[in-house]
Order: C-alpha cells, then structure tokens, then sequence
C-alpha cells in the first residue's frame, strides 16, 4: 500500500537489482572517486561503511587484488566524511555560540530575549521552503545519480518562489507577531533581518542536499564553517561598535549570505550544479509529489524544536526567553552530532532501505550519539551552574540552572528521535511520520500549556526531553516494519555504565576545568571495557573515529 501511495519506496527493490548489476552496467564517469578519497554515490549503494555489517543472505565482496578489504575501505571512508562534518560543525557551532554569548553580554537579558525570539520565527519560518525537499533530492539522487542536477535546479526553483513568499509574509505580519515593537520601529525591523536571514540559508541546505545525494557532504560542511566564521566576525564586531539589535540583525544577514553563494560556486565547481534547462511544469510535479508529508512532518519538528521559546514569550515574557534561550543553545550547540551522524548515515539508509540493514545503520548511528550524549547530559546535570557562569555571566547562571538541569537529557532523546525519522523515510515518504510528529505536538502543546502559565521557563524545559522521547517510541512503533526492531536500551548500556563512573569526578568539590578532565579520563576507558563484553562492535566504531584517515 505504502509502495502505492508513494513512489519512492518502490525503488529499493530496484536498487537492490542494480547493485547485482556488473560494475560495467552502473558505473558513472561523473561520479568517480576524486582525489582526496571520499566516497561516491555508489558507496551508499554497496550498503558497506561503518554502520554496515554483511547481513545473513547478501552477495559476498571480494577483497581488491593486494588491497584491503572493501568494507574495511568503505569503512574508513564513511568514518573519515563524519568525524570531516563533526569538525567542521564544532567550529561553526562554537562560532553561533560565540555570537549568542556576545549577544547575551553586550545586549542585555531583554534585548537578547527578541534577538532569540526572532531567531526562533525566522527557523520556524524556513521549514515553508525547505518543505522536505532536501530529504527527497539526496534519496532520488542517491538512487539515480544522472537526474541529480535536474533535482537541483527543480528545487531551487521551487524554493525560490517560496522563500518570497514567507519573506512577504513576514514582511507584512512583523508586528503582529510579536517580533518586538511596530513594524516601522528598530527592534521590529531588526526582527525581520534576523528572521529572514534563517529563510534564506535555506539555499545553503539545497546545496547541502546535493553534495549528500553522491557523498561528498565534506564541500558543503566547510562552506558552512566558513559561513559561520564570517558571521561570528561580522556580528562581534557589530557588538563591541555598540550598534544595537539593528546593528547585529544586518551583520548576521551579511554573514548568512555567505553559505548561499559559495555553496552555489562549489557545487558547480564539482560538477553538480543545476541543470536549468530540465526544469519543467512536469519535473517540479514530480518533485513535490509526495513530499506533503516530509513537508508537514517537519512544520511539526520545527515546532518542537522552537515552539517552547514561542510561548515563553506569549505566557512569561522577553527576560524569560532570554534565560531559557540561554541554557539552550548549550543543548543546540552539542546537536551538530545529532546532524553530522544522520547526514552520513541516511544516504546508506535510503541506497539499500531493506529493514535489516536500516535496522543495523540506525543501531550503529545511535551508539555514536548515545556515547557523547549520555556523558554530556550528564555534564549538564552536575555542573550546569558553571557552564552557565562561564558562558553569560550570573544574571543567567543564577535563572537558568534549574532549567538546564530539565533539560539536560533533550540532545540524547532528540538525537534518538531524529535518526528514527531519518529510518521511517528511508524507503520513501510515509505518512506514519507525520503521525508520530503529531503525537508529540500535542504532548508539547498541551504540557506547555498547562504548565508554563504557573512554573515559567522551567515547564518548557521539563516538556521538552518528555516530548523527543514520546516522539521517539511513536516513530518506534510506527516504523518496526521499515527498521524493524532495533536494540536501542543493549546499544546504550556501554556509554550508560560510563557515564555513571564519570559522574563521580563531575561530583567532587573541584574547579570545573580538573573535574571534566578527570571525568574524561575515566569515561573512555569504562566505555571501552563494557563495550567489549556487551556491543564489541562499538570498539570498532571508536577505533576508526579516532583514526578516521586510516584506510586499512
């Protein structure tokens, strides 16, 4: 039935033949391996990298003539693009964390409540153009490398016009959606600039989509710390020449611009750049046909992710938001793992979506995050004071520890939501997706309602965690015939018993820098030793993180 109703899921089985197929029959010039080693597209067909193991029942590899083997290669490589993405977007994250900490000094706790709220609008906003369409550009383009180009340029058409249309939208409703003032003052105005420069990296994410669809997610990952660097210098300077919110609302658009551009000039240098003239009535048809669900599947995300700052600042008020925006962009900060794993991951889900090997991409996925997630929630638990006080100062640090301590456990169950989505779709848009986002909007709403209005930000912060976790067993639930039934508790219980044993240093009356140091030096060895008896297979996983460029 799902095959029928969407088109896209019919194509594993014919994935799945022309993989059979000899090399001869699917090799694609364009397509070849460049010189720095990265995979190409038909990596994610071979269905071998890091979070591959041969499954009982398919064709057996024959290792190259005096070379290593082939899983072991793709193994290497696929390790190689993660730990490429997670470097890359640590230095972009700590350049947005750079902005918020100087933002949250220099503005003050109100000022900086609009800046976040209007960051808030601008990122709900953005889900209008982005609508799912990047999910459907890297599965039809994984799966049929030749319309790559076509796809490109359809979906920059499509999410051109848009992006005009949400940027009109905001334009005319900037006042009445509380971005601060009317919309002819400073603030109002500075609230547009912001929001609408979160609408227009959307552009960034197209070419991002691109790049994934043939593996070489790495380009686009550097244009994006470039992007974030700039924007980092641009807004800082803006700051300390005290020019306001106004002031920092250009700087941020100028710096935003950035992505859009060199991103357009390096996918074209790789030979991927839109082919305009396959844009047709009928292509862009054939683009949008099924993505209502990914579209409003993520409407929903999206609201997850940013409604709690939304209604703080209905119910509670602007210092409100500012605080609690505070303590979670620490949360936010730490999710660009969450997004590197799922970008390396999803491309080998969608080449091969036989739930066996869905199954096995998605346990593997989760042990990278739960291994960094579970010792920083438990960071965030025992020494969230501190960070605060490091990062903004005592106005937020004294507010917002209470409120970082709820929510303290949402990038765990965040992550773990989010890679169940990316298995739901593997296969092709489903509507039981959109069910499970539903099932968690009305926890989030409801939960928020009842409780912001008497506790404050500290209800937001306990409802969100709460919320990814009903996500999560919904899309669990929802998606067992598509990834069937994944051992994510025995996956966990390595990273689980060493962040138990790290939390002894994190508790001990020292500074904090002595007790992270000291956690961390008990933490991997405990990961390492339960590891080996309960998931050996995640020794393997940390031995080529830590050596990505090790290609035996």
């Amino acid at each position: 039935m799902e095959a029928r109703r969407f088109p896209m899921a019919s194509r594993s089985r014919s994935r799945r033949r022309s993989r059979r197929a000899p090399p001869e029959q699917t090799a694609n010039p364009s397509l070849e391996p460049r010189a720095d080693g990265e995979a190409h597209a038909q990596a994610a067909a071979d269905g071998d990298s890091l979070f591959d193991d041969p499954v009982q029942g398919a064709p057996a590899q024959e290792p190259a003539p005096g070379g290593p083997a082939p899983t072991s290669d793709w193994t290497a490589r696929t390790t190689r693009t993660i730990v490429v993405l997670a470097v890359t977007e640590i230095a972009g994250k700590l350049s947005m964390l750079v902005i918020i900490v100087g933002a949250a000094r220099l503005l003050g706790v109100a000022d900086f409540g609009v800046f976040a709220y209007a960051l808030a609008v601008g990122l709900l906003a953005a889900v209008i153009p982005l609508w799912g369409y990047d999910i459907v550009v890297v599965q039809r383009g994984s799966a049929e490398p030749g319309r790559l180009r076509g796809l490109l340029a359809d979906l920059l058409v499509t999410r051109t016009a848009l992006v005009f249309v949400v940027l009109a939208v905001l334009a005319a409703s900037a006042g009445s959606l509380g971005l601060s003032g009317p919309p002819d003052s400073r603030a109002g105005l500075a609230a547009f600039i912001i929001a609408a420069a979160a609408v227009l990296d959307t552009y960034t994410e197209a070419y991002r989509s691109a790049a994934a669809a043939i593996q070489r997610q790495s380009i686009i990952a550097v244009v994006h710390l470039v992007q974030r660097l700039l924007t980092a210098a641009a807004a800082l300077t803006a700051l300390l020449l005290h020019t306001g919110l106004l002031g920092l609302a250009v700087a941020y658009l100028a710096g935003t611009l950035v992505g859009p551009l060199a991103g357009a000039l390096l996918v074209r240098h790789q030979g991927i750049g839109p082919r305009w003239r396959e844009v047709s009535v009928a292509s862009l048809v054939r683009l949008n046909r099924g993505t209502w669900v990914l579209g409003v599947a993520s409407i929903l995300a999206m609201a997850l992710f940013r409604l709690d700052i939304l209604l703080i600042a209905w119910l509670v008020g602007d210092r409100a938001v500012g605080v609690y925006a505070a303590a979670y962009r620490l949360l936010e900060t730490a999710l660009f793992v969450c997004f590197a794993v799922a970008r390396t991951v999803f491309p080998l889900m969608a080449a091969d979506a036989e739930p066996r090997r869905v199954q096995r991409h998605l346990e593997r996925g989760w042990s990278v995050l739960a291994a960094i997630f579970l010792p920083y929630m438990t960071l965030l638990c025992f020494r969230g004071h501190d960070l605060l006080l490091l990062f903004y100062g005592e106005p937020f640090a004294g507010a917002g520890t209470d409120i970082l301590r709820w929510l303290a456990a949402a990038p765990l169950l965040f992550s773990l939501s989010y890679v169940i989505s990316m298995a739901m779709v593997a296969a092709g848009p489903t509507p039981r997706l959109l069910i499970a986002s539903a099932v968690a909007l009305v926890v989030n709403v409801s939960l928020n309602l009842l409780l912001i209005p008497r506790y404050g930000a500290i209800a937001a912060a306990f409802t969100t965690p709460v919320t990814y976790l009903a996500e999560a067993v919904a899309g669990l639930w929802l998606g067992r015939r598509r990834m069937g039934r994944p051992r994510l508790v025995w996956t966990l219980l390595p990273a689980l018993v060493a962040s138990g044993v790290a939390a002894g240093p994190l508790l001990a009356p020292l500074p904090l820098a002595p007790a992270l140091l000291a956690a961390a030096a008990v933490y991997l060895p405990s990961l390492l030793l339960v590891a080996r008896f309960v998931d050996p297979e995640q020794i393997q996983v940390l031995r080529h993180t830590l050596t990505p460029w090790r290609t035996g």
